[in-house]
C-alpha cells in the first residue's frame, strides 16, 4: 500500500522525477514520472529502460551525458537546464551511496517554461534597446542619483570624439563649457528637488578643442519605493541649428539696419523739403510772416525725429533708482493733464493701497508713461476717459494699467505690435 501511495505521488506531483544506473559504460533509466512528463506528450515507457541515446537526438544526448557522467564519476549534486518538446525544465541530479559506491544517481525536475520565455523576451528587449543605443546620433547616458555617468552611447564617441571611458565613472559637468556649468548645475539640482524632468541647452567639449551645442532632456527614473535611482539624459546636437539662428539674426538685424536708414530718410526727406522750398522763397524776395512759423515747426519736427533716433541708439547706463511709485506717477499724470484737457480727455486714477517703491530710470518710466497716455488720448479723437490702475503682482513687481475706450487695434494690426518702425500714424516713426 505504501509503495502504490509513493507512486501515485511522483506521479502527480506537478515537476517529474526519475533514476538511472550506469550498466556496461551506458546510462540507463530505470524510473521515471510526473505531470512534467506527460505534459510534454511522452510516459514513463519512453524512457524507462532506455539510455540517452534511445530517447534524445544524438547532440541533445551528447550534451546531458557530461551531467550524468559528473554526477556519478565525481559524485557531486549537479544542476542543469533541458527541454522535453516544448517545455523547458530545471534537473538537479544527486548521487546514491550504498557501500561506499555509486548505485543510482536520483533527478528532479521543475518546470521553468515561463521564466525561460520571460528571460528571452528580456534578451530580445535589451538586443533591440541595445541596436538603438549603439547606432542612433542622439547620445544616451545614464547618472547615478550622485550625477556620476554610469553608461554612455558610443553616439558620444561619434559626436564629442572622446572614447567612451572618457565619460563613464566621470561627472558630465567636466565637460561643460566654463560659461554654461553653473546653469547646468542649477538645471541638475532642481531636476533632483522637484523630480520632474528638465530641459537644458549647453555646450560640450569637443576633442578637438573646441565646443558642441547640445540640447538634453534629463528625466528621473525611481524604484519600487519611490526612491531615486537614476537619470537618463537624451541629448542631440544643435550646432547646426545654432549657426542658422546665428545667421538669421545677422540677417534680421541687416534688415533693421535697412529699414532704419529708410526710416530716416523718410522722415527727415518731408520737413527738409518744406524748409528748402521756403528759403527758396526767401531768395527770391518773397518772404511772408507765417514762412518763419512754418519752418519754425518743421524744424522742431525734425529735432522731435532726431531725438527718437537719439533714444533708440542710447548706449550709456540708465540711471537707475529707488522712487516712490505714488508720487512718480502722480507727478506724471499731472504734466500730461493739461493736454488731456485740452483733448476733452479725463484722467481717473485708482489709488493704490499702499505705498511700494520701485527701482527704475526716472526719465525713461516718464517717457514710456506719458507715450502711453498720449496714444491713449488720440485713440479717442472725441475725448473720453482713460482708467490708470496700479496693482501690486507680487514681491517683487508691480503693475501700471492703463484703459481708454478707443475702438482698439484692429485684429490685422495685431501682429506687428512690438515691431519695430510700425506706426498707423501718417507721420509716426514706430519708435514708440
Amino acid at each position: 500500500m505504501t509503495r502504490q501511495n509513493l507512486k501515485d505521488t511522483i506521479r502527480k506531483q506537478q515537476g517529474m522525477t526519475f533514476k538511472f544506473i550506469k550498466r556496461n559504460g551506458e546510462f540507463i533509466h530505470t524510473m521515471c514520472d510526473g505531470e512534467l512528463l506527460y505534459q510534454a506528450g511522452m510516459t514513463p515507457e519512453h524512457i524507462v529502460g532506455k539510455g540517452l541515446y534511445d530517447i534524445y537526438p544524438e547532440n541533445v544526448a551528447n550534451n546531458k551525458i557530461r551531467y550524468y557522467e559528473r554526477a556519478w564519476e565525481v559524485e557531486e549534486n549537479v544542476s542543469y537546464e533541458g527541454k522535453l518538446g516544448d517545455i523547458w525544465y530545471l534537473a538537479s541530479l544527486r548521487p546514491i551511496r550504498r557501500g561506499g559506491q555509486i548505485v543510482e544517481v536520483i533527478g528532479s525536475c521543475v518546470d521553468i517554461t515561463q521564466r525561460k520565455v520571460l528571460e528571452e523576451e528580456i534578451k530580445i528587449s535589451e538586443y533591440k534597446y541595445r541596436l538603438i543605443a549603439e547606432n542612433t546620433q542622439d547620445l544616451l547616458a545614464i547618472l547615478d542619483s550622485n550625477g556620476i555617468i554610469q553608461y554612455a552611447s558610443p553616439s558620444h564617441e561619434t559626436v564629442l570624439g572622446y572614447r567612451l571611458f572618457t565619460y563613464e565613472g566621470n561627472s558630465p559637468f567636466d565637460m561643460v563649457h566654463p560659461d554654461d556649468r553653473i546653469q547646468i548645475q542649477k538645471e541638475y539640482q532642481q531636476m533632483v528637488l522637484s523630480k520632474a524632468p528638465r530641459y537644458v541647452e549647453y555646450r560640450c567639449k569637443h576633442a578637438n578643442g573646441g565646443w558642441v551645442y547640445l540640447e538634453a532632456f534629463g528625466t528621473p527614473v525611481f524604484g519600487e519605493q519611490g526612491e531615486l535611482e537614476h537619470f537618463i539624459v537624451v541629448a542631440r546636437d544643435i550646432s547646426k541649428r545654432k549657426k542658422a539662428e546665428e545667421l538669421l539674426i545677422k540677417t534680421e538685424k541687416h534688415s533693421v539696419v535697412g529699414q532704419l536708414a529708410k526710416g530716416v530718410v523718410h522722415e527727415i526727406r518731408n520737413p527738409l523739403t518744406s524748409i528748402k522750398g521756403f528759403v527758396q522763397l526767401l531768395q527770391k524776395n518773397e518772404y511772408q510772416p507765417f514762412y518763419s512759423d512754418i519752418m519754425m515747426s518743421e524744424i522742431h519736427r525734425l529735432e522731435s525725429i532726431v531725438n527718437d533716433f537719439l533714444l533708440l541708439a542710447k548706449t550709456e547706463k540708465n540711471q537707475m533708482r529707488d522712487v516712490d511709485s505714488k508720487n512718480f506717477f502722480d507727478k506724471v499724470v499731472q504734466v500730461y493733464r493739461l493736454k488731456a484737457i485740452l483733448k476733452n480727455v479725463k484722467i481717473l486714477q485708482e489709488p493704490l493701497l499702499e505705498n511700494i517703491f520701485i527701482y527704475c530710470d526716472v526719465d525713461q518710466m516718464k517717457y514710456v508713461f506719458i507715450n502711453i497716455l498720449q496714444n491713449a488720448t488720440e485713440a479717442m479723437p472725441n475725448g473720453g476717459i482713460i482708467t490708470i490702475q496700479m496693482v501690486r503682482k507680487d514681491s517683487e513687481f508691480i503693475t501700471f494699467r492703463f484703459i481708454d475706450h478707443g475702438q482698439g487695434i484692429p485684429e490685422e494690426r495685431m501682429k506687428y505690435i512690438g515691431g519695430p518702425f510700425y506706426s498707423n500714424k501718417e507721420k509716426g516713426t514706430g519708435l514708440g
